[in-house]
């Protein structure tokens, strides 16, 4: 059977270890083919090609669920369940999702783009059948590094004390830092342990004893110590925690080896209560550079199979927001040794990794923890040290209460840095940073801004870090304006104070961060239409410059807003706010992210479809006040810079 045949994962049944094998080959060969063309999560999907063919030769996806944890690690999953043709659509606009989505597929039993949801989810399934009186397996798949978010502890420790309700946990363990040797030993000491005459001997044993004349149906103290330790011999470390907690362990063991793992996860599914299967795998398993870095082959753009190279630039690009960021936060800790940052598993991502590099001590990362680094980074604040949290907007939301709670009443000096903050296009509505400037601006005591360029980002950290109060600094993804940068003595601003960037008298355009560019190539295009419009560059949104804005609203009388942002409650909202608690009573045209889920597409696509390219936004004002707007006349001044 050929990959492409595929079209339901129950076909596997039945096929032998040597076609399995083959299977797995084709798998990664499509995977390599497709990401290296367009990019998309690698190692993750190459690590796990065995331990999902094994899986599912052992269920029914008819009737049983499975639950993989994020989503990128599902590629395997996709190519067996009938989106082989298809695939070289991964994470383009209207095709393959990087990530799982209930829509796409009955077999994309839950959708998740955040770590660490999966066991939670599982263990809501299995409880759900049992309330039916159902049978099917529900399993939850998950990373060692997905493991380390708190409410995939929380999941773990709620399904211990639930001994009838069957469930088993597959933990992917690609780190082998972390577990001890996969070998004969332990793979024999889990066959005797968990082997049928053991198991009935050991119940059975402890039985008769009970029920001798002089112990009163009670196993006596001694015999339970006893029975626990010999249970701790056939048990490793890492997995006494496991059965401490209620679970019936097994592992580790070889996720390269399908033989050995059908074998495993048969016995797993006979096994009453909770189970953790620990399979160790290597991430990026068959493609040698991807196993060589795990770290960088996690995710890739396109980029040359032969040498593991990205594809060069045609042209030279500024540097990224993320980088400019690191770098100046960089010179920042230098300056002051009480400034430190912290990211949740992001360090790369959010350009902390050059603080990593150049400044160990002060660098922290916590893992997949965002309210763990969240309030972490509090406590940091009581003790007088000056903390940077770097999360993407999307992970952040993981935290809202801890930024209120922990951070907002308390009034505590803590600096976050929001990458990623708006479109950030293939990774779809799971990581759309959109939602931001909404939750912000409920939050008490904080200053939020975000900058124009990453000339400003650099002026905005430093006034972040020298304020008394909490802080967030939106950044959006991707690289900078191409401004120049200062290396040094940075300026910080005023807090509260936007800037006037063009003034005209038709038109008052109201941008933040990201959207200021395109607003002044907008007020550009309103400029051949004869309209002259002002634009204000705000800067903060808590507080809004309303010395600024109030006057200019009401003596040109018709106000526009963009925003990269959701509008339900967005920046656009607070500038009309303000208007009406002043009684400016002028009509306004907000423009940003309507009520809606923005699926995968490039950035630039996203834009296009929710208008907020220059020439739609232009279009869309001259709609909007057609009535009171000059009609287009010659020889018109061009907008006076300020």
């Amino acid at each position: 059977m050929h990959l492409s045949e595929l079209s339901h994962p129950n076909q596997l049944h039945g096929l032998s270890t040597p076609e399995l094998e083959a299977i797995a080959r084709q798998i990664r060969e499509r995977h390599l083919e497709v990401v290296s063309t367009s990019g998309g999560h690698l190692g993750p999907g190459l690590g796990v090609v065995e331990l999902t063919l094994a899986l599912y030769q052992t269920l029914d996806l008819d009737r049983d669920k499975v639950v993989w944890d994020v989503g990128h690690q599902a590629y395997p999953h996709k190519l067996v369940t009938g989106r082989y043709k298809t695939f070289d659509s991964l994470r383009q606009k209207d095709g393959v999702a990087g990530y799982l989505k209930r829509c796409e597929s009955r077999f994309d039993h839950f959708g998740a783009g955040h770590a660490s949801t999966s066991i939670s989810a599982a263990l809501g399934m299995a409880l759900a059948r049992d309330r039916r009186g159902e049978d099917f397996k529900c399993v939850a798949v998950i990373g060692d590094g997905a493991l380390t978010g708190g409410m995939a502890l929380e999941a773990i420790n709620h399904a211990g004390h639930l001994p009838t309700t069957k469930l088993l946990v597959v933990l992917n363990d690609n780190d082998m830092s972390i577990s001890p040797p996969v070998g004969a030993l332990s793979t024999y000491l889990n066959r005797m342990r968990l082997s049928p005459p053991l198991q009935f001997l050991q119940g059975n044993a402890e039985e008769a004893i009970k029920h001798l004349p002089f112990l009163h149906g009670e196993l006596p103290t001694e015999l339970k110590t006893l029975k626990e330790s010999m249970k701790r011999l056939a048990v490793p470390k890492v997995g006494a925690v496991f059965e401490e907690l209620g679970f019936t362990y097994i592992g580790p063991i070889d996720g390269h080896d399908i033989a050995g793992m059908v074998r495993t996860f048969e016995q797993a599914h006979r096994t009453e209560g909770p189970v953790l299967v620990h399979v160790a795998t290597t991430k990026g398993k068959g493609y040698a550079y991807a196993e060589a870095d795990q770290v960088g082959y996690h995710a890739q753009s396109a980029f040359d199979l032969a040498t593991g190279k990205a594809y060069p630039s045609s042209k030279p690009k500024p540097p990224s927001y993320s980088k400019v960021f690191g770098q100046t936060l960089v010179k920042l800790c230098e300056q002051d040794p009480t400034v430190v940052g912290i990211t949740a598993a992001m360090a790369t991502g959010t350009g902390l990794d050059l603080l990593e590099k150049a400044l160990p001590a002060q660098y922290f990362d916590v893992g997949i923890a965002e309210q763990h680094a969240v309030t972490m980074a509090a406590g940091m604040a009581c003790e007088g040290l000056k903390p940077v949290v770097a999360i993407y907007s999307t992970f952040l939301q993981r935290a809202f209460d801890q930024l209120i709670h922990d951070v907002g009443i308390q009034n505590l000096p803590v600096t976050f840095v929001l990458d990623r903050a708006g479109l950030v296009g293939a990774d779809g509505p799971t990581h759309q940073g959109q939602y931001d400037i909404s939750y912000f601006r409920s939050i008490p005591n904080f200053t939020v801004m975000a900058p124009k360029d990453e000339a400003e980002l650099q002026r905005m950290l430093v006034t972040s870090i020298h304020h008394s109060g909490p802080c967030a600094l939106r950044i959006p993804r991707g690289e900078g304006e191409g401004v120049p940068l200062a290396e040094e003595g940075f300026e910080p601003l005023e807090i509260g104070r936007g800037e006037l960037l063009t003034d005209g008298d038709d038109l008052l355009i109201v941008a933040y961060g990201a959207m200021v560019a395109p607003a002044m190539a907008t007020a550009g295009l309103l400029q051949e239409q004869g309209v002259r419009a002002a634009v204000i560059n705000a800067r903060f949104l808590r507080p809004l410059d309303e010395a600024l804005i109030l006057p200019m609203a009401t003596r040109i009388g018709k106000v526009v807003t963009i925003e990269e942002g959701a509008l339900a409650g967005g920046f656009g909202a607070a500038v009309v706010e303000t208007l009406v608690d002043h009684d400016v009573l002028v009509p306004v045209l907000r423009i940003g992210i309507p009520d809606l889920l923005v699926d995968h597409a490039s950035p630039d696509q996203s834009k296009q479809s929710l208008g907020l390219t220059p020439p739609q936004m232009a279009d869309r004002i001259l709609e909007r006040f057609a009535s009171v707007l000059p009609s287009k006349r010659s020889g018109v001044a061009q907008p006076v810079a300020v």
